[in-house]
């Protein structure tokens, strides 16, 4: 017994070492505001590992605050487990510091501002900071509507990585994903792109590069010329949005979808837009400026075209619109 040979499992390729690593194992998120907890929230419910990174403890705090709440809400209406619930969380990691992404294959960035021009510059040097912390084969994303890929990744040392993936967060059961790339995109970089999106049950959507993609470029006019609609007594606000889901066989209407979206939201699309393409399509309505200076926003506010309770379902019409 004593000439037996032991040796060791590694050798056999057992080890963690050498287990093979599974295709996007890990996710990162950079910014966890609202997007980003959607994003780490609907990752992290197909099995992912998220870390995502804010600039101090508080806002760490706060974004687990927001996603617990958010999926005792999924609880409280049968679309979730306590025990589903427990398994998403336990997979979700919040830090202040971006070295903590070293072993993610795709990083979003998911940092918001009030003008394009301004979150232009922002989210370029989030891409400079990423690029910093991870390998040279990861993907940088983008879930920004507007802005352009070609010009966030001119910045970076490997513009090849990165491209925008556009999760319509609103609608969060959609099938589809828009998936932008710029001039410089690799096709290995779609390819790993699409697999990620394949592998979170959604189907892709190719794009490429066009600020606002094809849904902000498609709702946002509808939008604007419901308003007008609305502000000739074409047709009131019920009666707009009824023949859009009742006639025309849409999901929501297009005061529905503002509100659902965010005015906020539709009206930098807009602003967006107007400045690339310069056609008067684009040109922001009054009411939805008025709407945002109000901060009647939507659901997330509580009003918008039409009030809603703290469980967002609708109320009535809006004082403005009654």
């Amino acid at each position: 017994m004593s000439d037996i040979k032991i040796e060791p499992i590694s050798n056999y390729a057992l080890s963690k070492e050498n287990r093979p690593k599974a295709v996007f194992s890990k996710v990162g998120i950079v910014g966890c505001g609202t997007v980003g907890q959607n994003l780490a929230r609907m990752i992290s419910a197909k099995g992912i590992e998220v870390v995502f990174v804010e600039i101090s403890e508080e806002r760490v705090e706060n974004a687990y605050k927001r996603i617990d709440e958010d999926l005792d809400r999924m609880i409280d209406r049968w679309g979730m487990t306590s025990g589903e619930k427990r398994a998403v969380i336990s997979r979700i990691e919040g830090t202040t510091d971006c070295s903590n992404l070293k072993d993610c294959e795709i990083v979003f960035e998911a940092i918001r501002s009030k003008s394009k021009v301004a979150e232009t510059e922002l989210v370029q040097q989030v891409f400079q900071k990423i690029e910093k912390n991870i390998s040279k084969d990861a993907i940088i994303a983008t879930n920004a509507t507007i802005l352009g890929v070609t010009e966030l990744a001119s910045v970076l040392a490997y513009p090849e990585r990165a491209l925008a993936i556009h999760f319509l967060l609103s609608v969060p059961d959609a099938p589809v994903v828009e998936v932008t790339t710029g001039v410089k995109t690799s096709d290995e970089t779609i390819r790993k792109a699409n697999v990620f999106v394949k592998m979170l049950g959604r189907r892709v959507i190719p794009v490429f590069e066009s600020p606002g993609g094809i849904s902000a470029r498609l709702v946002s006019p509808l939008i604007n010329d419901a308003c007008q609609m609305y502000l000739e007594g074409v047709g009131t606000l019920d009666d707009i949005d009824d023949m859009m889901t009742k006639g025309l066989g849409m999901r929501f209407g297009p005061f529905a979808i503002a509100d659902k979206i965010g005015v906020d939201k539709i009206l930098l699309w807009l602003d967006g837009m107007y400045e690339e393409y310069g056609d008067l399509k684009y040109k922001a309505h009054t009411l939805l400026k008025t709407k945002v200076r109000a901060n009647h926003l939507g659901r997330k506010t509580q009003e918008g075209f039409y009030k809603y309770d703290e469980h967002g379902r609708r109320t009535d019409r809006a004082k403005c619109c009654q």
